[in-house]
């Protein structure tokens, strides 16, 4: 097993913690970049936005996130499992879609105009913003971010209710009614989830950039992705600059991977269906909310999409061949880019997957791998997408220069096959590469508490019997976490599909990512081709997250 233990720790080490730790070591390089701290207005603009964003962000989610949750996971509402299904396929919807179908609902040209998305006149000269067909400001982020994160909260606590033990609400039900045990025993059972939605949530809003970008809101992350084209020393202090939000993110990460540990139940407990809060009349009431709640965050965007798709004519009106031309014309005309962007959405999501099985694995009786593999997951989740992207590019350039030389000393003249798969391309083994950057935390998340459920007597009877490693994994972990790993796999896969912040800064020349390209037509406001473009890749989302669905049915009747 210390050799299991020690090739991939290598790989970890090498794949995914050296690039993101080169922009510290890059800081460290130049001393002169702490003096960005010294602009105390820049600091203070900065914190105070991605504070405000985070804020706003919980406190439109987790109330309605944690009533969702005891409704579709622990009470008799009618439709649950549609909603709960429903829940599951928003949960990898890209951020590009969100915001391009809330911008065609709400802003200028939309099917539904409100005041507050829309920009000032290309025409006034005075007291108007300057033009951008897209909202700018908190407020519109904080929506889009919330609509988001919402699906995260109903199911990461949903989970946790569903890990509650059934023995702790039956003997508290003998002297207390139902809500009050749901309040006093059901609840504080699962603080751990919801401290991990909240982070969940927090982490997604604090490291991307797709929003922050179209809205003109500068956060940690958005610092450094714009000053990504003024040079080193400039990056050097944004990240300088973006370095205390990430100490703290990966210290909460580290804090709730502990407290889920501690308060993970027995096997047998998280395989006996829970309690169901009976309704009753209220749930003629409950129903309605929800389906207007799914109108809002679900029907409304959607239906914008369509609408814009269909646009056309002088004046504009809504035509099913209009509609029709721009949803096939993708098909057409990016036929390879959908191709190439499925295939490293399915490569990265069996690599995560496998590669976090393995890792969870090797850390439950090892502290010292235990720790090291927590760190890493902390600090992947916290660091901002940009920073990660910048240190995997720092990371190819060492590969190319120490290919450079030892090319040199051979009397080897040519590119090496690592510059031309790594820098000149055309390739996508970069943005593989960042991809799993990005998810393998997520994977590694969704397997963990699941490998550490196998119970030890299962591995410690196979070693009895000589099972080698590599036999214990195959056929004692495996089979026992097969549901869950194609489950991961299969989320990574989808979760791929709109990965943008880090994989965009390393794209080599003629190769790109159809999320990339989605996010390019942005910056020219939502026409037609753009929510053609959406339509599709929300099918592709959909797709996806229908198999993942899938592999997550539970024969529990609840």
């Amino acid at each position: 097993m210390t050799r299991w233990r020690v090739v991939v720790a290598t790989i970890l080490l090498g794949g995914f913690a050296l690039p993101l730790a080169l922009p510290l070591f890059d800081l460290l390089r130049q001393p002169d970049a702490w003096q960005a701290w010294d602009d105390a207005g820049r600091f203070r603009e900065l914190a105070a936005n991605t504070l405000l964003l985070i804020g706003g962000t919980l406190a439109l989610t987790l109330p309605v996130g944690i009533t969702g949750a005891v409704l579709l996971y622990r009470s008799d509402l009618p439709g649950r499992r549609f909603f709960r299904f429903l829940t599951l396929l928003t949960l990898f919807v890209p951020l590009p879609l969100f915001a391009s179908a809330w911008q065609a609902a709400l802003g200028t040209g939309g099917w539904l105009p409100l005041a507050a998305w829309t920009t000032g006149d290309p025409d006034s000269t005075s007291g108007a913003i300057p033009w951008k067909p897209w909202a700018q400001g908190l407020p519109a982020a904080i929506w889009v971010h919330a609509c988001a994160g919402l699906p995260w909260v109903v199911w990461i606590v949903g989970q946790g209710l569903s890990w509650v033990e059934r023995e702790l609400e039956e003997d508290a039900l003998l002297c207390a009614p139902p809500l009050r045990v749901l309040w006093s025993v059901t609840l504080p059972r699962c603080r751990a989830a919801i401290f991990a939605a909240s982070l969940w949530v927090a982490l997604q809003s604090a490291t991307e950039i797709t929003i922050t970008d179209m809205m003109q809101v500068r956060t940690f992350a958005e610092e450094v992705y714009t000053q990504f084209v003024f040079g080193r020393q400039t990056l050097a202090r944004a990240v300088a600059v973006s370095l205390p939000s990430v100490v703290l993110l990966a210290g909460l990460a580290i804090v709730a991977a502990q407290r889920w540990e501690r308060t993970l139940p027995p096997l047998e407990g998280v395989r006996t269906p829970g309690c169901l809060l009976s309704l009753g009349r209220w749930r003629w009431f409950w129903l309605p909310s929800i389906g207007v709640v799914v109108s809002v965050l679900v029907v409304v965007p959607l239906a914008s999409l369509i609408w814009k798709a269909g646009l056309g004519g002088s004046p504009e009106s809504w035509s099913m061949s209009v509609f029709w031309q721009h949803v096939v014309r993708v098909p057409e005309a990016h036929g390879r880019l959908l191709f190439d962007t499925v295939m490293i959405a399915l490569l990265a999501g069996i690599l995560a997957a496998a590669l976090a099985l393995v890792s969870a694995w090797l850390a439950t009786e090892a502290r010292w791998f235990h720790a090291g593999l927590l760190g890493l997951m902390a600090v992947a989740w916290a660091v901002p997408g940009p920073v990660a992207g910048i240190g995997l590019k720092e990371t190819i350039n060492l590969l190319m220069t120490m290919e450079e030389k030892a090319l040199g000393l051979l009397g080897f003249l040519d590119r090496g096959p690592l510059r031309i798969q790594l820098y000149d391309g055309p390739s996508l083994w970069p943005v593989l590469w960042a991809t799993l950057l990005r998810f393998f935390p997520y994977a590694a998340a969704m397997l963990w508490s699941v490998v550490r459920l196998v119970p030890a007597e299962l591995r410690d009877s196979a070693r009895v019997d000589g099972a080698r490693p590599w036999q214990e994994l195959c056929f004692v972990i495996g089979p026992m976490t097969a549901r869950e790993c194609l489950r991961a796999a299969l989320a990574i896969g989808v979760l791929s599909l709109g990965e943008l912040a880090a994989g965009k800064l390393v794209e080599t020349p003629g190769a790109s990512t159809f999320s990339h390209e989605v996010f390019n037509q942005m910056h020219y406001g939502v026409t037609g081709n753009l929510a053609g473009l959406c339509l599709v890749l929300l099918g592709m989302v959909a797709l996806g997250g229908s198999a993942v669905a899938l592999a997550s049915r539970s024969k529990s009747s609840a």
